[in-house]
């Protein structure tokens, strides 16, 4: 094993201290830097801010597992940190057995079990790198045949360049296939391809991904569920599939299932506490509104609904895209209907109504300040609006007679 094959500095991330520590002293004898986390948020920290060629992960990492933070940081929106090599670290053979599935369709992963023997982790470590000159290369190639195909239009000589590399690629490859099938707009085509695939291999995770995924996109909801399902059950807790199947769901209106996905979700993203608003505005979107509201009531606190949906309305209100404030207004107030610090929605929706500058306008904002001062009756900035809107009703019931 050479020391080239080696990476310079890698991050151990484990809510256990003593694992990485230990790891210090006799990696550094063969000048590998070890960085260490054991929270969620210095892990993120330190991933975001330093470049490591190799990334040491617990599987059952609290409170969001070695996977996920896989799945999210191949997901990165710099492009180098895509190809980042991972070594997952297994300290419970049977629950790791549940992750099976999961480590095998994501790839280019390396599983070792604790306790960690330093000679025993330098192979490791070298195999990582391996992989991930290996990932570099695939994504390298595949940027040259997108690259390509978008300088000249040229669709079949495209796909000829990734059909030769088929064997090597594998299933990887006939995602890029279908990518590029798709640029083309032929999800028909594509289809063609991985149905008689997949019927010679109906165990095979990553084809029946390819499969549901092209079957959204066709808009065959119900077919897609079967085999969007069937992977599901092979390997849960894939991040981007659960959120396609999410939104399945809801072109299905199976509210129920939707919901179900997104509680899979929230619990897949403990950084991201307002992401679970986002889930809201789908169901509102697919017309699911009673499952949105009894999801929102589940999972957020009156006063955190009224925050977020006053600031996100403030925020629409400030580009002048009225019609979009009012719309997540409106939506704060049919979880808590009574709660009484909905008086900072009622107040801005009537501000909105007073900007239309019309006498509907003005005659909405009234109503919508009456009850805002029912909530809160010395809410001064609301009693001076209200005065000033009286009177310019008032005035324009003058001119009108």
């Amino acid at each position: 094993m050479s020391e080239n094959n080696l990476p310079t500095k890698i991050l151990v991330i484990d809510d256990d201290p003593s694992v990485p520590q230990a790891l210090c002293e006799p990696l550094g004898r063969y000048n590998i830097k070890v960085e260490k986390a054991s929270d969620l948020d210095t892990a993120f920290y330190l991933f975001n801010q330093n470049r490591f060629e190799i990334v040491l992960v617990e599987m059952e990492f609290e409170p969001l597992q070695g996977l996920a933070l896989v799945q999210k940081w191949r997901a990165h929106e710099i492009v180098d940190k895509r190809t980042t090599g991972f070594i997952m670290m297994s300290g419970n053979k049977a629950t790791g057995n549940q992750n099976d599935g999961l480590v095998k369709e994501l790839g280019y992963l390396e599983i070792i079990s604790k306790p960690l023997n330093c000679m025993h982790l330098l192979s490791f470590l070298s195999r990582a790198v391996s992989t991930r000159k290996r990932q570099i290369a695939v994504a390298q190639m595949r940027g040259k045949i997108e690259g390509y195909y978008t300088q000249t239009g040229n669709f079949a000589k495209a796909v000829e360049e990734i059909k030769k590399r088929l064997p090597e690629l594998g299933t990887e490859g006939l995602k890029m296939l279908c990518d590029m099938y798709e640029k083309e707009n032929k999800l028909e085509d594509a289809l063609a391809l991985i149905v008689p695939l997949s019927a010679r291999d109906p165990g095979n995770i990553g084809l029946l991904n390819i499969r549901g995924r092209l079957l959204i996109k066709l808009g065959k909801f119900e077919e897609a569920k079967v085999h969007m399902e069937k992977a599901d059950l092979a390997a849960p807790k894939n991040i981007e599939r659960i959120n396609e199947m999410a939104q399945m769901y809801i072109s299905l209106n199976d509210g129920d299932r939707a919901v179900s996905k997104f509680k899979e979700l929230i619990t897949l993203n403990p950084e991201s506490p307002d992401e679970k608003f986002n889930m809201f505005s789908k169901l509102f979107e697919g017309g699911l509104d009673k499952h949105a509201i009894d999801f929102g009531k589940e999972t957020a606190k009156p006063m955190e609904i009224v925050r977020f949906y006053n600031n996100k309305g403030v925020m629409m209100s400030k580009q002048n895209d009225r019609a979009s404030a009012l719309n997540e207004y409106d939506r704060a107030l049919k979880f808590f209907p009574q709660f009484k610090e909905n008086y900072r929605i009622l107040y801005n929706i009537a501000l909105s109504n007073i900007a239309s500058k019309t006498r509907d306008g003005y005659v909405t904002a009234q109503n919508n300040l009456q009850e805002c001062l029912r909530l809160s009756p010395d809410f001064e900035k609301a009693l001076k609006t209200f005065d000033k809107v009286n009177k310019a009703l008032a005035k324009n019931s003058k001119k009108a007679s």
